[in-house]
């Protein structure tokens, strides 16, 4: 039976129907959401952002940075549709300076969400008064509250509940693992785009990622992979008349199975260019075993009006004026350093030393299976190492560089211990149980408060002033004895007493800074700086007595393989590894 076609009549879209279609081309998954946030964060200056995931990012997204703010006579404006500080006519988009421009993230995010959106302008905090952030909560597009909350200058979007009323977007949502995975390899990659920057990554309240911001890229990778790069990155530059070229490709030894280490940045943009990728590849194909592909990280500077990247919503695709020039110079680069890198072992695993890694956890450590990195990059079940057993057996050998331990196991392999981030693993585990009220089986150092010779005053912005006021009976039970001293001053008369109270007091306005942190993990972060700037620093001197006692006290400890900033302790030598190279 033939069916009978009718036609429907052409009508406008209402309001609701628009916003909801149009949001879905920016906000694709819980990805896209903390893509967005995180260019805004960028694009206001900051040199922090925090993420926090939870669900998967279904659940909970939230944003912390501390850029220059928003005024609260503009927030509910940022919220609306084609609204931008960053274009203001069409001749803008040929020399974009931002990584953001279209003025939908934040309207397309709060149509298929719960968005609450705190801010306070940087200017507001030279003015005398008191100046609070404003607060706006929005959920399917609709205004839901309005006020204030006390912090300092920046900005913090959280998201909640997306997709809650998309249902069909929502059911071809991937499982929480496979989302939190696309969100750990963004991050990934602003972390290397912006190396200057301080990132920190929380997943379900474990910290997933964590950099140091120094700007300096070899360090930022070493701090992402976990992996000795520095020596084994190779320096790429070039410069011409239409761009400006410079990065890293890894030696052949760092080839892995996928080309997710392989990342591009054009003018502080991240792409995804199908004639650049394949000039990448032209590179390096023919000089890595079939299905390998390097670690790459390369930047590409261009005038803004070289450049398209008006090209879809994602603003991952680019069109570049002198494309033809810029991919052979690509390929010649990958090609130059391979082709004076050593050759690959017949092992397909990494050949060098193997990290001890185990990440940080807030809470008690875990039994059981954990979640370790791989140095493929992948994540896989593993059982934990026997880590404390085997600290506890080693025989210290000598002090390397004054700064680490040499110290060989029964079995013959040999580790690397770095003795400062030993020290502060055990005094930052000794703080948090006492903090807690745990006993562990650690030197009891840190029982008592040392009194300063000459009380230290710190000064703090006001709003910081009144957030350490409140953290007082903290501090004291800490062993800070502190008060205030009129004003935003306040009056720091005694430290932790132990190994390094004459080291603390050079820091005290450093910790004050930390411990005002308008953060719900200053405490945290307090002990850390505290265990931090207390620990036997490098350049000093350790008798091999002293070398066995920092050992036995790191093999009491819950997490001995990772100092509390997230960084490795141990580097092992396997004899497997050692009779491999030196051929025995």
């Amino acid at each position: 039976m033939q069916k009978v076609l009718t036609r429907t009549p052409i009508h406008v879209l209402s309001q609701d129907i628009a916003e909801r279609i149009a949001a879905g081309e920016v906000i694709e998954r819980p990805v896209s959401v903390v893509k967005e946030l995180v260019e805004n964060a960028l694009d206001a200056g900051s040199h922090e952002i925090r993420v926090d995931i939870r669900g998967g990012g279904l659940r909970l997204v939230r944003v912390t940075d501390d850029g220059y703010g928003i005024p609260e006579d503009e927030l509910e404006r940022a919220c609306a549709r084609h609204t931008t500080s960053k274009i203001t006519a069409l001749e803008d988009l040929g020399r974009l300076h931002t990584l953001g421009f279209r003025g939908e993230a934040l309207a397309s995010i709060a149509a298929v969400s719960e968005l609450t959106l705190v801010s306070r302008p940087i200017e507001s905090e030279n003015l005398v008064e008191e100046s609070a952030a404003a607060l706006i909560t929005m959920r399917g597009g609709e205004v839901t509250q309005r006020g204030q909350r006390a912090r300092l200058h920046g900005t913090t979007v959280t998201v909640r509940d997306l997709f809650y009323n998309v249902p069909a977007r929502l059911k071809f949502m991937r499982g929480a693992r496979t989302e939190t995975g696309h969100i750990l390899q963004l991050m990934r990659r602003y972390a290397v785009g912006f190396p200057a920057v301080r990132f920190n990554l929380t997943i379900e309240e474990t910290v997933a990622l964590q950099t140091g911001g120094t700007g300096d890229l070899a360090a930022t990778l070493a701090e992402l992979y976990q992996l000795p790069l520095a020596e084994m990155l190779h320096p790429v530059s070039a410069t011409a008349e239409h761009y400006t070229l410079h990065g890293y490709v890894g030696n052949r030894a760092l080839a892995q199975s996928s080309r997710q280490h392989i990342m591009l940045f054009i003018n502080g943009r991240w792409v995804h260019n199908r004639p650049l990728q394949d000039a990448l590849e032209s590179g390096y194909r023919g000089l890595l075993p079939k299905g390998k592909h390097p670690l790459l990280v390369f930047y590409l500077e261009l005038p803004p009006g070289d450049l398209d990247v008006n090209i879809h919503p994602a603003k991952t695709e680019v069109k570049l004026l002198h494309e033809s020039e810029i991919v052979t110079v690509l390929t010649q680069a990958v090609r130059s350093v391979l082709e004076r890198s050593p050759a690959l072992p017949s092992s397909p695993s990494f050949p060098g030393p193997e990290l001890v890694y185990q990440r940080r956890l807030p809470g008690p450590r875990r039994r059981g299976l954990h979640v370790a990195e791989s140095a493929e990059g992948y994540k896989a079940e593993v059982a934990p190492p026997a880590a404390a057993e085997i600290l506890a057996t080693l025989q210290p050998l000598a002090q390397l560089q004054q700064a680490v331990i040499l110290a060989e196991a029964p079995d013959g392999s040999l580790y690397l211990i770095d003795q400062h981030r030993a020290h502060e693993r055990v005094i930052y585990e000794y703080l948090r149980s006492k903090h807690v009220g745990v006993r562990v089986d650690a030197e009891d150092e840190w029982t008592d408060s040392h009194l300063l010779l000459e009380p230290v005053v710190v000064e703090l912005k006001r709003a910081q002033a009144e957030l350490l006021e409140q953290r007082l009976p903290v501090l004291r039970d800490l062993g800070l004895e502190c008060e205030r001293f009129g004003g935003r001053s306040f009056l720091i008369r005694s430290v932790p007493s132990g190994v390094g109270q004459e080291q603390l007091a050079s820091h005290l306005s450093e910790l004050a800074e930390i411990a005002s942190e308008d953060s719900t993990d200053w405490e945290d972060h307090l002990l850390i700086g505290l265990a931090c700037r207390s620990a036997l620093r490098r350049g000093r001197v350790l008798s091999i007595d002293e070398q066995r006692t920092l050992l036995t006290s790191l093999s009491a400890v819950t997490a001995p393989a990772v100092c509390p900033h997230g960084s490795p302790i141990l580097l092992h030598y396997s004899r497997t590894f050692l009779i491999d190279k030196f051929d025995w």
